[in-house]
């Protein structure tokens, strides 16, 4: 008698915004977009094929390191958010763990007015001009 447990089946994790699975680890999706009008997202190291016209796409023509790099720039404007939201959050357990409940309810409005007023629109904006200094690839089909 085999009594291996069953494997659970994963629940799907919901995505938020216009994220593309597998973009955090991973890096960001390449567009390819063919000759015939045909367009797909890729991550680095896919091929693919086109439906309409049957020209292959390879992603490896862009160079591993000049890729890296953008998915370095890109986790590093992501920890921006995580890091202040631990932060937001570790002071509201400091303050309910020592009593001061009224400092939270004070604390999360403050911090969220701040970072969507004057936190995230500069954090937006030094983001657009850090990509826009990046390297962009005509790709050829093979």
């Amino acid at each position: 008698m085999d009594l291996k447990p069953r494997p659970r089946a994963r629940r799907q994790r919901e995505r938020l915004g216009r994220e593309e699975p597998g973009s955090v680890l991973r890096g960001p999706p390449i567009t390819i977009t063919c000759e015939c009008g045909e367009k797909r997202n890729l991550h680095y190291g896919e091929e693919w094929q086109c439906e309409r016209c049957g020209k292959r796409w390879d992603t490896r023509q862009i160079p591993a390191e000049q890729y890296e790099a953008i998915r370095r720039l890109q986790w590093r404007f992501r920890l921006v958010p995580i890091v202040l939201g631990l932060l937001v959050a570790a002071l509201a357990i400091f303050f309910t763990l020592t009593g001061n409940i009224f400092n939270v309810f004070v604390l999360l409005p403050l911090a969220m007015v701040v970072w969507f007023s004057f936190v995230r629109p500069a954090h937006q904006r030094r983001y657009r001009r850090a990509i826009a200094d990046l390297p962009r690839w005509e790709l050829r089909p093979q």
